[in-house]
């Protein structure tokens, strides 16, 4: 699973139509800890983001193919990207602009005239703050490219909304709660179903397939003559 603490599970995307400028932001971050991809083409902003599924997409205003505003309107109309936070990472300081891009729901506005320490400082900030909220709360897993509502029973991947029933969710529930180890078929069957199974009944081996087939099969593990468990 995830830990929110470690920047390095993290994932960031940058959109710059300057090259040096992307190359650099990209470098700076990743020095950081984080994993970084990027762009100089705004165009590919969206479906970029639906595919590499980053918790932060970094923006510039000043772009000749595209406006950065528009990008911002863009992603936040998409409902599948709602999580995603936004930052502006530009050359314009204008009073007007900021309030344009504020309108446009994004979470943070920094300078381009800040030093790599602000910047990095600045990432750091936000994502402690959006994502130590989420865990307080514990309303939201992040799990790889997963993103699980608890409160809400939702699934979301690749920007996807995945529909579980009540027991596979449950299922998937009770392998993120304790994601190191590896539970029993018996363990699976009292926790989720409330009774004990048979040896030659199989509903936990088929909820287990059903995941598989909707989650992808690196997520989850088989320890034979064991159980199941999560593919960390």
């Amino acid at each position: 699973m995830q830990k929110m603490t470690a920047k390095n599970k993290f994932k960031i995307l940058v959109v710059d139509d300057d090259r040096t400028t992307l190359e650099k932001t990209i470098f700076v971050l990743s020095k950081e800890g984080y994993e970084v991809n990027g762009t100089i083409d705004p165009n590919e902003t969206l479906a970029l983001t639906k595919s590499y599924q980053p918790h932060v997409v970094i923006i510039e205003l000043a772009m000749l193919k595209m406006d950065g505003i528009s990008i911002c309107i863009e992603l936040r109309n998409d409902k599948a990207l709602s999580n995603i936070l936004i930052i502006v990472y530009t050359n314009r300081n204008d009073e007007y602009s900021q309030l344009m891009a504020f309108n446009a729901g994004v979470n943070d506005y920094i300078s381009k005239t800040v030093g790599d320490r602000i910047l990095t400082a600045r990432v750091n900030a936000l994502l402690n703050h959006h994502y130590k909220t989420a865990i307080t709360d514990k309303s939201v897993i992040v799990f790889k490219e997963l993103t699980i509502n608890k409160g809400g029973f939702r699934v979301i991947k690749d920007g996807k909304e995945i529909i579980l029933p009540p027991k596979e969710f449950k299922l998937l529930m009770l392998l993120l709660n304790d994601p190191a180890k590896i539970f029993t078929r018996k363990e699976i069957s009292e926790k989720v179903w409330g009774n004990k199974i048979l040896p030659d009944n199989r509903t936990v081996d088929i909820h287990i397939r059903r995941l598989r087939q909707k989650l992808g099969d690196q997520h989850i593990r088989t320890v034979k003559g064991i159980g199941y468990g999560l593919q960390e």
